[in-house]
């Protein structure tokens, strides 16, 4: 089916309701009735293309780029570039204030739980590109496991961003990204 401009218009109203209710007042006061209201849409409309507030929770994450997986031809050069162009990203992005509180709330609610692991599986797609040609060209160990490697990555990225609440900095790009380098070209100690 096509969309319509009228269409796209609501679309873009309720997504950013969506956000703004996350923002102001947290995921608590998510309510279908509360982005209705703010976007001027029936609650028919929103549940016709979001059966749950977690679907609109995706779409709202649909909307933010992902980095892309640079191909400079070296892990260091690949994941440098990634990095900052995740800092470009996230810089002013609203999603920046609302992915620790949407992080909290997974604890005791399964559903958003679900939808975010398929979010963050998606935004790990890159970066587990970069780090398997890495092991392809032999920069990094053949045993090295992938997806602890990217749980690493992501866990002092996360940990600078939102617990920290400090910028992504070419210095600290740098030191994280030869740290890594370095202890993921090292053979396995037995």
């Amino acid at each position: 089916m096509k969309k319509t401009k009228r269409s796209i218009r609501a679309e873009h109203a309720i997504l950013k309701a969506t956000l703004s209710v996350l923002m102001e007042e947290g995921y608590a006061a998510l309510t279908v009735d509360r982005v209705a209201a703010m976007a001027r849409a029936s609650k028919t409309t929103i549940y016709r293309r979001w059966p749950t507030k977690e679907h609109l929770i995706l779409a709202v994450f649909d909307q933010l780029p992902i980095a892309p997986p640079a191909n400079k031809g070296s892990f260091e050069k690949d994941l440098t570039a990634m990095f900052r162009e995740f800092e470009k990203i996230m810089r002013d992005s609203p999603m920046r204030g609302v992915l620790p509180m949407l992080a909290a709330e997974c604890v005791h609610n399964p559903a958003l739980s679900g939808a975010l692991i398929r979010v963050n599986d998606q935004r790990r797609g890159p970066m587990r590109q970069i780090v398997q040609r890495a092991v392809e060209r032999g920069e990094l160990r053949r045993d090295l496991d992938v997806e602890l490697a990217i749980d690493v990555i992501q866990g002092a990225i996360l940990i600078r961003m939102y617990f920290l609440l400090d910028r992504l900095t070419p210095r600290w790009i740098r030191g994280l990204v030869d740290m890594l380098h370095e202890g993921f070209s090292k053979a396995r100690r037995n």
